[in-house]
């Protein structure tokens, strides 16, 4: 700890009796003992740590030590403490490698120091850099993921449709999703299945769409699926496969490794800044020694420009040089790689076979320049390689891969290999800043066959053998966007394909368009084009545009916030005007709502409908409803989602679920808002849902006070938590539950006791300190029982002090007080004659020895 300064307080500035308060000469006391803090190192924050503070010799004051393990997870380079402990002895060694030694910080970390804010329970820790661990943006130790509890939970989604026709034919539909899970011991079991009904067919259909169980590989930063499941699609076509997969799961990395970007490597002369621009926009800026440096972590900026580095050296010297840096779905970072093992057997909801395949695939990203990929398939009379290269080369990224496959199919390919090749292109020119966001050509000879067709080819029957006819024989995709001045740009997105087999004629399908706004106004041109098979071009042209309604200086609310509007015009003679009013309400659960009108135009009919729509985000489920009316039909539609979870503690409702979610525990704060929970509060059995959370990164759950009674304190607001993927993580608010009262105390002959008196209750925790005049505020007391109260360090200035707090309370709603949350104003006075016995209870920490159990991240 830093060495406080020595301060004396004036007695003339507090009036009446004060207690003794030499202990606060030197700092803010800290008596040696285990606290659950938030955790500081350099001003970054690393969660919540226990904290062992134990004695310093020769000093009134208590300094933090740490574990081993501890000291590993906020960052601490162990090696070098390792290495200062051979030096101090073998004996202290072992110890610390069996994680039962606290070694001071101050130790521990020659050069660190440490300030500790007692109010807000924080550890504020500043150790130098060459002590810390490299590690990357976004890195969270893996130590801190965290399985969640045991628990089980069903998800639904239900939908209703009614439509009348003045025709008379009716259509009415029903549709239930079920999703149900369990979670045990950091495995999730889930099971997803769907249930639907339309008055044309009175038949309810009820089908099991999957059934698997999933648990994290840590070290491998992937996922153990069995059951049914579909592959990624990164290299190969992603199919459906029931059986076991292991695959790379790229959330379990830090944010700045998930995504492509070059290291930067360089020299320095001095002790330098480095800065990375792209496009003129600052992507970093740091200090590196002199010597050679890299920069490993910088953030993934998309497609994106190259790198400008520049180097100022501590004279002022500037060298300046670039780094390509050009990006498409292939490229890996240097050392970042991804796999995928997958057997089983193939799932299809057309085919009545399920032949087994098997699947294998490796991503590795050698260098700056060049990231490497292979993979295979096999399945009953199949296979298939690839083998592939991306490169990010100044001209821009090109990913080029080259696939064999081999088909048996009785009379049709003898399992002679055919070919396919793909080579993909992204660039961003920085002069112009045409963006070559994807752009893509593929062709397959005529022999070759991916997985979907082999199998569809040797399992075809009557009614889907043309199903396998429709292989691709070339395809072309192209993406290109044109920003124009500051708020204006161009695009266009199109795609075409044609077919090997008895398949015919070409796809097609394209778009181009301007985006722009003018003052308040954003609105966009477009026109595209679509072709399927044999089928006649159409052509589509249109307008939309959207106007805030309301002056941007005015506070007043409106119920409607934007108009937006729609026209368009078909080569085959149809026209739509489509307009639509939205707004939103105010407060913790907003309503989205809207209102439209429109009319269709075509070359047989004429349609005008009116309706509106509504969506309510509240505590246990969305629900959005929406009608119409119109001249040829009237509709209506409702849709419900929400979820039910079941744990330890009983049952509760929650919004629909998202990759990771939380069950908050604050007992007794009915009516406490979960911050961000989607108007989520705590029920009247403790508990409330946070129903969405970010898998292996830092999530803050926190509880809103405000509307808690003030019948309960709150012992902390928020924690921070790190859920593993799919997990439920349980947090629990500390909560106190018990009527807050005025005391006026007093000593055995009725004077008022000195302000800065302690009281502490038989637990041995303080429960409130004495002001001015003799008064104490005291909450968490119920019943009767005693206390023990100390205004000194003598055995003369300490006392035991009886209490009986009283049930006072009333239903007179206009009761001022009772308002408040004050419900008594009592004497308490201490009585000679009671001898201080608390209940004894079990120190968690070994006093004697000063060791402490190894903390933990919460």
């Amino acid at each position: 700890m830093e060495a406080p300064q020595e301060v004396e307080f004036n007695p003339a500035f507090f009036t009446g009796n004060v207690a003794d308060l030499s202990r606060y000469t030197r700092g803010n006391p800290v008596a040696p003992g285990l606290y659950p803090l938030e955790l500081f190192v350099n001003g970054k924050k690393r969660g919540r740590l226990e904290v062992l503070f134990q004695e310093v010799p020769g000093s009134d004051i208590a300094a933090p030590c740490f574990t081993m393990s501890a000291l590993d997870r906020i960052g601490v380079d162990t090696s070098r403490v390792v290495d200062r402990l051979k030096q101090a002895g073998k004996n202290q060694l072992d110890a610390a490698e069996s994680s039962s030694l606290c070694i001071p910080l101050s130790e521990a970390v020659p050069g660190s120091a440490a300030s500790f804010n007692t109010a807000d329970l924080q550890l504020d820790l500043s150790v130098p850099q060459i002590e810390l661990r490299r590690e990357a943006a976004g890195y969270v130790d893996p130590a801190r993921w965290d399985n969640g509890i045991n628990a089980g939970f069903l998800q639904y989604s239900l939908a209703s449709y009614a439509s009348h026709q003045n025709s008379g034919a009716d259509l009415n539909s029903v549709f239930l999703g079920l999703q149900s899970g369990i979670n045990v011991n950091g495995w999730r079991l889930r099971q997803w299945s769907t249930a639907s009904w339309q008055n044309r067919s009175p038949d309810a259909h009820w089908q099991n769409v999957s059934l698997f169980a999933q648990h994290d590989i840590t070290s491998l930063k992937s996922q153990f699926t069995v059951g049914d499941s579909s592959t990624s699609g990164d290299v190969f076509d992603s199919f459906n496969v029931r059986g076991v997969q292991v695959s790379t799961d790229d959330r379990m990395l830090p944010d700045s490794m998930r995504s492509y970007a070059p290291v930067v490597r360089g020299v320095a002369d001095t002790n330098a800044r480095v800065t990375v621009r792209q496009n003129n926009i600052i992507l970093t800026e740091t200090s590196v020694p002199p010597g050679p440096f890299e920069l490993s972590d910088l953030p993934a900026t998309g497609y994106g420009g190259d790198l400008q580095v520049t180097i100022t050296e501590a004279d002022g010297r500037q060298r300046t040089f670039l780094v390509p840096f050009a990006s498409v779905p292939q490229l890996l970072r240097p050392g970042v790689s991804r796999f995928n093992v997958t057997t089983g057997v193939y799932r299809d909801m057309v085919l009545d076979a399920h032949p087994w395949v098997a699947q294998g695939i490796y991503q590795r990203g050698m260098t700056n320049l060049l990231t490497g990929y292979t993979g295979a398939q096999f399945s009953e009379g199949y296979w298939s390689g690839l083998v592939g290269l991306a490169l990010n080369t100044p001209l821009g990224a090109v990913a080029l891969d080259v696939t064999a496959a081999g088909t048996h199919v009785s009379g049709v390919s003898n399992g002679r290999p055919g070919y396919s090749a793909r080579i993909s292109y992204s660039k961003l020119v920085p002069t112009t800043k045409t963006n070559f966001s994807v752009a893509a050509y593929r062709y397959s000879t005529a022999r070759f066959y991916s997985l979907r067709d082999a199998i569809y080819a040797r399992n075809s029957t009557a009614g889907n053998a043309a199903l396998y006819d429709y292989r691709m024989r070339s395809r072309l995709q192209l993406n290109i966007n044109q920003p124009i001045g500051e708020s204006s740009s161009i695009y266009l997105a199109g795609s075409s394909q044609n077919y090997w087999g008895s398949a015919k004629g070409y796809d097609l399908q394209y778009q181009v368009g301007f985006n722009s706004s003018y003052k308040r106004i954003a609105y966009s041109l477009y026109a595209q084009r679509s072709r399927l098979q044999n089928s006649r071009i159409n052509t589509q042209v249109g307008l939309n545009f959207t106007v805030p309604l309301g002056r941007v200086d005015s506070n007043a609310k409106h119920m409607f916030d934007y108009l937006s509007a729609n026209l368009s015009r078909s080569s085959g003679g149809d026209s739509t005007i489509q307009a639509t009013a939205s707004g939103n309400t105010s407060g913790d659960t907003p309503v989205s709502y809207g209102i439209n009108a429109a009319r269709i135009v075509s070359a047989d009919n004429r349609t005008v409908s009116a309706g509106g729509y509504a969506m309510y985000r509240g505590q246990y489920g969305t629900y959005n409803g929406n009608a119409s009316i119109s001249n040829q039909t009237r509709q209506a539609a409702f849709n419900a989602d929400g979820a039910v979870v079941v744990h330890s503690g009983g049952v509760t409702l929650s919004p629909p679920l998202g990759q990771a979610f939380a069950l908050v525990e604050a007992k007794g704060a009915e009516g406490g808002r979960i911050i961000n929970g989607q108007g989520a509060r705590i029920d009247s059995n403790g508990y409330a849902v946070l129903p969405s959370l970010m898998p292996y990164r830092v999530n803050t759950v926190a509880l809103d006070p405000s509307d808690v009674s003030l019948d309960v304190e709150l012992g902390n607001t928020s924690e921070e938590v790190v859920p593993r993927a799919n997990s439920l993580v349980k947090v629990k608010i500390a909560t106190t539950q018990g009527t807050p009262i005025f005391a006026e105390v007093e000593d055995p002959q009725g004077h008022a006791l000195p302000m800065g008196t302690e009281l502490f209750d038989e637990s041995e925790k303080s429960v409130g300190i004495v002001g001015q005049g003799g008064l104490a505020y005291l909450r968490g007391l119920e019943g009767h029982g005693q206390l023990r109260v100390r205004w000194g360090t003598g055995a003369a200035e300490q006392c035991v002090m009886p209490y009986a707090i009283p049930d006072e309370k009333t239903d007179n709603k206009n009761d001022k007080s009772r308002q408040s949350g004050i419900v008594a104003r009592i004497k308490l006075s201490c009585d000679p004659a009671l001898i201080w016995s608390p209940p004894s209870r079990k120190h968690a920490v070994n006093a004697s020895s000063g060791v402490a159990p190894a903390s933990s991240l919460q």
